[in-house]
């Protein structure tokens, strides 16, 4: 019979403990590290864009296949009372947020609602002429950036923190819908 002496503990027992905590420890961190992987909740907005072209009384547009990969659709607003208004909202790939927003109301009251910002001149976007309109970033408020096309019943508005060729993308990738 032996009882337990120290100077009878081995180094190979020191390495087992010590592989079993540094095991655990490397688990841990990869749990760890695959929550923090951003995860933004994706929409279908094929019911709402459907509805607004058969609910509406103007030509009706939605992203199509022209728009890349990395743009998430992540809330859509369908309004079918008169006015009838769609706004479509977006992550971008650069992280920040671009809307779609189409409507029959009067021109100059949506544009001035949605853009809240001033006239900055114009663009072409796949040989369309949009009217470019900015908000300068202020202490309290992030820079605003819209691309507004007029047409001859509805205006389409496509704004956000988003930067004017990320804005320019999403407004190139829009289809009428029939």
């Amino acid at each position: 019979m032996s009882s337990y002496n120290r100077a009878n503990a081995t180094f190979g027992s020191l390495a087992a403990a010590m592989g079993i905590i540094v095991g655990i420890l490397l688990v841990m961190a990869i749990v760890v590290a695959g929550g923090r992987e951003e995860h933004i909740p994706s929409v279908d907005y094929s019911i709402d864009a459907a509805n607004l072209r058969d609910t509406a009384d103007y030509t009706t547009y939605a992203p199509g296949d022209g728009l890349p990969e990395g743009w998430v659709p992540t809330s859509s607003r369908l309004t079918t009372d008169d006015p009838v208004s769609w706004t479509l909202g977006f992550a971008t790939p650069a992280d920040r947020h671009a809307e779609l927003s189409m409507s029959d109301a009067d021109p100059d009251a949506f544009i001035a609602e949605t853009t809240k910002g001033e006239s900055a001149g114009t663009t072409d976007v796949d040989g369309a002429s949009w009217e470019r309109f900015e908000r300068a970033s202020q202490s309290d408020r992030k820079p605003r950036r819209a691309l507004v096309k007029r047409e001859d019943d509805a205006t389409i508005i496509v704004v956000g923190s988003a930067g004017f060729d990320e804005l320019e993308t999403l407004a190139g990738s829009l289809e009428p819908q029939s």
